[in-house]
């Protein structure tokens, strides 16, 4: 797909997206605030997700849009209204701007708290695992969960496809330092993925045959606590950083 509309443009892991798109695609930027100097020379729409006609605007001529816009790093202690109105009334407005300008695919960039945190037994959570809420981060993980049921109730109504990649914790995104070892790993504990890998799912799910579904977007390896396998033979996902000097639980 030649056209692709970023929003959220502005943000850490839009950098590495942009990075990744760029050589091969056409990318228009879209955020609140203009972008760095290192993405400044791409086209850009300066909006609010929460103005429906800003994302019409943004959208009109494009054949997919990376949805990046979300609630992070300062929603400690947010209201449940903040969540509602930028993470579901944007994913809506994203939704419905796609299916009134013709853009054929919507990749959204949900979390593996979608579907809220797993039980040992069920480690490495499959990606269509039933949905798991608890209190912590409940706002988060809620609104991204009903981000996604947009996503499904426009692929079902109208067509648009629709492919949600769920990363784990991004490695460098905010408070998050990467990855270390417990004292002593236990299966399945590894939870991280490198934004690299996250913009390499991206290219992926633009372009790859799939037209609907939901992927854990995870470091490759055999310790971590979702399955990054289904990712793999859908999109052509293949993590390249994956810490190996951390190592899995017994000692390997």
């Amino acid at each position: 797909m030649g056209r692709v509309l970023i929003t959220g443009a502005s943000g850490y892991l839009a950098g590495y997206v942009i990075k990744q798109l760029r050589e091969q695609h056409d990318v228009t930027l879209f955020d609140r605030v203009p972008p760095s100097d290192d993405r400044a020379d791409l086209p850009f729409f300066e909006g609010d997700v929460t103005q429906y006609e800003d994302v019409r605007r943004a959208c009109e001529g494009q054949d997919a849009v990376v949805h990046l816009i979300a609630l992070v790093r300062e929603r400690m202690g947010q209201p449940a209204a903040a969540f509602a109105d930028l993470m579901i009334k944007g994913t809506w407005h994203v939704a419905q701007a796609c299916v009134e300008q013709g853009v054929k695919r919507l990749v959204n960039i949900s979390s593996i708290i979608a579907i809220g945190p797993p039980s040992a037994a069920d480690m490495p959570y499959a990606a269509d695992a039933p949905c798991r809420f608890t209190e912590n981060e409940l706002f988060y993980g809620l609104a991204k969960h009903i981000g996604e049921e947009i996503g499904r109730a426009y692929h079902q109504a109208h067509g648009l496809d629709v492919l949600n990649l769920r990363p784990g914790v991004i490695d460098g995104d905010g408070m998050n330092l990467g990855p270390k070892a417990p004292d002593t790993p236990a299966d399945h504990w590894f939870m991280y993925v490198d934004p690299r890998d996250v913009a390499q799912a991206v290219a992926g799910a633009i372009d790859c045959a799939t037209t609907h579904g939901s992927f854990n977007i995870v470091a490759g390896r055999d310790d971590s606590a979702y399955d990054w396998q289904t990712a793999a033979d859908h999109i052509g996902y293949a993590p390249q950083h994956n810490w190996p000097e951390i190592l899995r639980s017994g000692g390997e």
